[in-house]
Parts: structure tokens; C-alpha cells; sequence
């Protein structure tokens, strides 16, 4: 073969490539679309909380659109494959799968999941998937969701892999049985219809792509891309420096007792290879904070892919070259029954590890922590007027910093996918017995930085009805979202019912409810949490500091207190004054040395650091306060003070509590006290 002839036959291996690999994401998005337009769910509709994808028949990622879920990038593929183990060979044209059990590869019990096979001359070629959030699945509480179950029974029907349609024939008796144990049967039996028509047709179109390129060039190539995009992910992680990078992190309580539960990652780049080892996290707990195996994978991979090959398409070649270790019988790998509607929080939880450590590795690449989960809100009930209601969603909040940025305000992270910040007031107030009051930003809530977190937001939320109930499934209301490089927490979030005159606390867990009974005319009462901050405070362009206040976002008050940035009545900016106030404010800083203490400082799975009483006393803090260490180089490391006699500007830490530092004995490092909630 001449070399024009070698050069043209390689131009047309790689237009092959590239029209099978857009033709399968063009199949995932119109999947979408049919679902956004006839699912019967706003929460499906408005929120597009449901992910497309196609999955090989052994049961790898092929295709799935950036618009989609991030949560169930990797679950979709490992449900995939215990349904494959499950039925083997016997899996034939016209069946159906079901699937949303979180021990097996679920995320929570809500997310559904359809399997399709897909089928060329009798020989099963890939299969169309569609993971659906269906607005209720039985359980105690409307919306299946809240923050005090203790078993996963309490959170509604818990499917298996289980063939719902044989050869074309639906089981209408098995389907029946799951419709009448959920709330609101028409509604799900319509998202269930969606997800079949939508599955058929993308069954159809793959059909047509299988006669265009034929079966075998078609899965060839399909290979083929695995194997170019496994090996862009080894490049890109073999540019990282090797290393060990260490990140730990808390959810602040189960929504049974105030204990917060930690998870521990400790990150090795090792050449091409990638190993995410969360061995030290806590046992499952009792309360919904909990997942199965999928979603410590998906925290790392995802993250992994956002870092290191966030433009290429998302298939499961991106993901060989990296190991997790998730023990099991922990909160991130649990098993029965312990329940897991508490899966985003702690999916967010192991995203913002990832981002701690990878960003050591990274630093370039590192943004502030984000609010912390879905902040799942459900009102339901039964009303005269309206029958079977349900309000659910889950509100944005401001994302974190980084570099070159400020926080976005009141949007979705990038870990979320395509999901709306809340529903549009129209369809819930001509749809339910609610009426919004109020929604807007949530002033004086940012992360302060350099570049300062995004602000979130307060939507005030009036009940119509005697007969319903509050639930909410929330994290970082107790604990604050993170800043990086020195940048400051945000606000944390907050849930509280406004009842006449009198604020009410729906729980004595905060963000952790379950069927809190209201009143017609109380307030529901949601602020969001504001994203982690970026560097010092204040390094602030005084600017961008006057423009916030200009815009109401920050109060006067709150800019000279934070940034040190004085602004006068008629909004202009006294310099003398800010000049002054910002040297007052970096000569009250406290800097301690660090002291290694030869044994394990820990109580429970709270982190301890040992203060002497007079640097207590600098700090104002006292026995069982949580501070933070200051680094400019990563996240700021958490823990718990125990005041211990002595004197001395030191800080008392063990080795793992160095290590997550990135520090050495006899360093100064900034330390300062985390306002938390109670």
C-alpha cells in the first residue's frame, strides 16, 4: 500500500470513530429530550433529575450525555452488570429490567432504573438505559426522602434486578403491586411509560446505526474509543506529580444523634495509575447517610475526569486506570438495611475530598467546597381540593472559588449535572396548595477569599393546606462548606418554619426531618448555603468588595468585619480607613507552631488537636469548639479542640493530622475558629 493510500485509510478509520461516537451521544440525547417533554414528574421535567445512557452488553459506559447526572454516571453501568449477573444468557428481545436497589449499584431507592437490550440477528448488542427519579417510592414520608429513617424499609419499595417484561410482555401484575405501594400511582405509572417509549425508540435508532456501519465495525469502534479515551486519562494522570495527598471530611450528623461521621481518602498517583483509598471511614450508620458501592467510584472518577479530561466524551475507558478502595460495611459501601436516601450527601462529601486532594496534586485546578448535597425539601400530603401532592426539590446554593473566579451564585455545581435551581413558581402554585412568598439571593452568605464563594439563596415557601408535612434530607448546616488557599467557609444552610410570629425548628437534628406536621400558613423557610472563598480575604480587589455592596449582596457592616473594606453612606470607599482596619484585621491573626503529640488524637471519629489555655483564650474558644488550620496551598483541615493545661503559641497534632496538612513539625500555620450551627 502506498503511504497517500495508508494516510486516506487511517482519515477514515477516524471519521468512522467520530460518526459512531457522536451518533451514540446524539441517541442519549434525544433519550432526553422524549423524557423531559412526556414524563409526568416536575421534578423529571423541571428538575431533570434522570440520566440516558447506552451500556455495552457486558456492561460498560458507552455513551451519556454532559448534560446528564453525574450521580449516576458510574451507577448506571454497575447496576448494568448485576443485572447481567443476575439473568446471565437468559436475557432475550422484549425483555425489561428494573433496578434501583443501592447495594447492587443504586444510588437511593427514588432513582429508577430501566434496562433495555438491544439486539442484532439475535445477538445482544448493547442495551439503552434511563435512570429516572420517581417523585415517590412508598416509605413513612411523602417523597420517600427525610433525615431521621433508620432502616432502608422506611424509604420505600427496594427493587432487585428484576425482569419486568418477557419476550415483549409486560408484567402487569408485578407492576401493579409496585405502583400501589407508592404515593400518587398515576404519576409513576406515567414516568414508567415514559421510560419504556423512550427506551424503544432509542432501541430503534441504535438498530439503524447497527445496518449504517454494520454490527461488528460499530462495536469495534466502540472499543476502539474506550481505548483512545483510557489512554488520554493515563496520560493526563501521568502528568500529575506522584505523590500521597491525604483529605478528610464530615458529614455532620446521621439525623439520629449529633455525632458527625467522617471519611478519609488518602490519594496515590503513582505514573499512570490513580488509587483512591477510603480505608479509616466510618461504619454505616443508623440514619440515611449512607451509600452502596457505586457512588465511591463515581465521586472519584467523576472528579478525576473534571480535573484531568473534562472535554473529551464520557465513556468507561476514562476510568481503567483508576482503583477505589471503599470498605465495605462503611457509610460510603454499606450494606442492608441500612438506608441510603441520604445518597447526594454523601456523594458530595467524597466529591469535595476528591477536590481537596487531587487539588495537592493540582493546585491550579482546587475551588472552594460547595453547599453540601441536594438539600432534598418535600411537602406532601393529602388535601380535599388537591388530592395526593407532592412539592419536592432540591435547592441550589453558591459554588465555591477557585483561581481565576468567584463563586457562582444560586447555580448548580458542576458535579450536578443539568438540574434546575429550584421549579418555576407557575407550576407549583397552579399545581399544589404552596405559594411562594419570596425567592432571592442570601445576602452576607459567600465564602470570603480573595475570590469570595457565590452567594445562596432564600425561598420562603407558604402552605395552603392543613393536611401536610415537612422532610428534609440536608448537610452543611451544622458544619460550613470549606474555603481553599486560605479563603474563608461559607454560611452553612438553614431549614426553619415560620409559624405566626415565631420561628419553629422543624428538628432537633438541623436539615435532618422527617414529616414535620404544618399548619396551613406556616412558612417554610430554605437558605441555601454560599461556596467556599479563594486565598486571603484580604488580597480582595476593594472594588469587587464595594460592588457587592452596591448590589446588596454583602451589608456594609459585614464588608469592613470581612474584607476590612470600609465603605461610606454614599457608597464610595474610605481608603485611610480600609488600609487601616485591613492591618488591624492581619495583626489579629493567630499563628501557632506545630507540635507533634506521639499518640493518636481522636474521640470518636472527631479529630482532635490540643490547645495550651492561653492560645485557647487568643482564639476565644473552648473544649469541643472546631477550628480550622490555614493552609495556602490546599483545603483548610478541620478539628475539634481539647484545652490542655500549659502555655506556649503551639498546636498540639498527630501524625495523621500533619500529614493532612502537608506540614512539619515546628511550622507556623494559621488557626481560626469555624463558626458552626446548633
Amino acid at each position: 500500500m502506498s503511504e497517500q493510500s495508508a494516510v486516506s485509510g487511517k482519515n477514515r478509520d477516524i471519521g468512522v470513530l467520530e460518526l459512531v461516537r457522536e451518533s451514540l451521544v446524539a441517541v442519549v440525547k434525544e433519550m432526553r429530550a422524549n423524557i423531559i417533554h412526556s414524563s409526568y414528574s416536575s421534578i423529571i421535567y423541571e428538575g431533570h433529575d434522570f440520566s440516558c445512557a447506552l451500556v455495552s452488553a457486558d456492561g460498560r459506559l458507552l455513551a451519556q450525555s454532559l448534560d446528564d447526572n453525574p450521580l449516576h454516571i458510574f451507577a448506571v453501568p454497575h447496576s448494568a452488570r448485576e443485572i447481567i449477573r443476575v439473568f446471565g444468557g437468559d436475557i432475550r428481545e422484549g425483555d425489561v429490567f428494573l433496578h434501583n436497589d443501592p447495594y447492587t449499584g443504586g444510588t437511593h431507592l427514588n432513582d429508577v432504573l430501566m434496562l433495555y437490550p438491544v439486539f442484532s440477528e439475535n445477538k445482544l448488542v448493547l442495551f439503552a438505559a434511563a435512570r429516572c427519579h420517581w417523585g415517590d417510592v412508598g416509605g413513612s414520608t411523602p417523597g420517600s426522602l427525610s433525615g431521621r429513617v433508620t432502616e432502608i424499609l422506611q424509604e420505600g419499595i427496594r427493587i432487585v434486578p428484576t425482569r419486568i417484561s418477557e419476550k415483549g410482555k409486560l408484567n402487569e401484575a408485578f407492576l401493579e403491586l409496585l405502583f400501589q405501594n407508592m404515593r400518587n400511582p398515576a404519576e409513576r405509572k406515567g414516568d414508567f411509560k415514559t421510560m419504556l417509549g423512550t427506551s424503544r425508540k432509542a432501541a430503534e435508532h441504535v438498530k439503524r446505526l447497527i445496518t449504517r456501519f454494520g454490527a461488528e465495525k460499530m462495536l469495534s469502534s466502540i472499543d476502539e474509543l474506550m481505548h483512545r479515551s483510557e489512554q488520554v486519562m493515563r496520560e493526563r494522570i501521568k502528568a500529575c506529580p506522584d505523590g500521597v495527598y491525604y483529605a478528610e471530611g464530615y458529614i455532620e450528623s446521621n439525623g439520629n444523634d449529633h455525632e458527625p461521621i467522617v471519611a478519609r481518602l488518602k490519594l496515590t498517583i503513582d505514573g499512570d495509575r490513580m488509587i483512591a483509598d477510603f480505608t479509616g471511614t466510618a461504619p454505616q450508620t443508623k440514619g440515611p447517610t449512607n451509600v452502596g458501592p457505586s457512588m465511591a467510584p463515581n465521586a472519584v472518577c467523576t472528579i478525576a475526569k473534571a480535573f484531568l479530561d473534562p472535554k473529551t466524551s464520557i465513556n468507561h475507558g476514562s476510568f481503567e486506570p483508576i482503583e477505589v478502595i471503599a470498605p465495605v460495611g462503611s457509610f460510603i459501601n454499606a450494606r442492608w438495611p441500612a438506608p441510603c436516601g441520604g445518597m447526594v450527601e454523601v456523594k458530595a462529601l467524597l466529591d469535595s475530598l476528591m477536590v481537596a486532594a487531587l487539588g495537592q496534586a493540582m493546585p491550579e485546578m482546587i475551588s472552594g467546597a460547595l453547599k453540601g448535597g441536594a438539600n432534598h425539601t418535600l411537602i406532601g400530603g393529602n388535601d380535599p381540593k388537591w388530592g395526593s401532592f407532592l412539592f419536592y426539590e432540591y435547592p441550589a446554593g453558591g459554588t465555591g472559588a477557585s483561581k481565576d473566579l468567584d463563586g457562582g451564585t444560586v447555580v448548580r455545581a458542576f458535579s450536578d449535572g443539568d438540574f434546575n435551581s429550584v421549579q418555576s413558581i407557575e407550576v407549583v402554585e397552579s399545581s399544589l396548595p404552596l405559594r411562594i412568598e419570596s425567592y432571592g439571593i442570601r445576602e452576607n452568605s459567600c465564602g470570603d477569599g480573595k475570590n469570595r464563594g457565590g452567594f445562596g439563596m432564600r425561598r420562603c415557601i407558604r402552605v395552603l393546606s392543613d393536611s401536610a408535612s415537612l422532610s428534609i434530607l440536608s448537610d452543611r448546616n451544622v458544619i460550613p462548606p470549606y474555603g481553599v488557599m486560605g479563603g474563608m467557609y461559607g454560611e452553612p444552610n438553614h431549614f426553619v418554619v415560620k409559624r405566626g410570629d415565631s420561628l419553629v425548628q422543624p428538628s432537633a437534628h438541623p436539615g435532618k426531618v422527617a414529616g414535620f406536621p404544618l399548619n396551613d400558613g406556616d412558612i417554610v423557610m430554605v437558605e441555601t448555603s454560599g461556596g467556599g472563598g479563594y486565598g486571603d480575604p484580604l488580597e480582595r480587589d476593594i472594588e469587587k468588595v464595594r460592588r457587592d455592596v452596591s448590589l446588596g449582596y454583602l451589608g456594609a457592616g459585614e464588608a469592613l468585619r470581612r474584607y476590612g473594606v470600609a465603605i461610606t453612606p454614599d457608597g464610595n470607599v474610605d481608603a485611610q480607613a480600609t488600609q487601616k482596619k485591613r492591618e488591624e484585621i492581619r495583626s489579629s491573626r493567630v499563628f501557632l507552631s506545630l507540635q507533634l503529640v506521639n499518640a493518636e488524637l481522636l474521640e470518636g471519629f472527631r479529630r482532635i488537636v490540643e490547645l495550651p489555655r492561653a492560645a485557647a483564650a487568643r482564639l476565644s474558644v473552648a473544649d469541643g469548639a472546631l477550628i480550622e488550620i490555614v493552609t495556602r496551598e490546599h483545603a483548610s483541615p478541620r478539628a475539634w479542640v481539647r484545652v490542655v493545661d500549659g502555655g506556649g503559641d503551639v498546636l498540639r497534632v498527630d501524625a495523621a493530622t500533619l500529614a493532612l496538612v502537608a506540614g512539619e513539625v515546628g511550622d507556623r500555620v494559621e488557626v481560626r475558629p469555624v463558626r458552626t450551627a446548633h
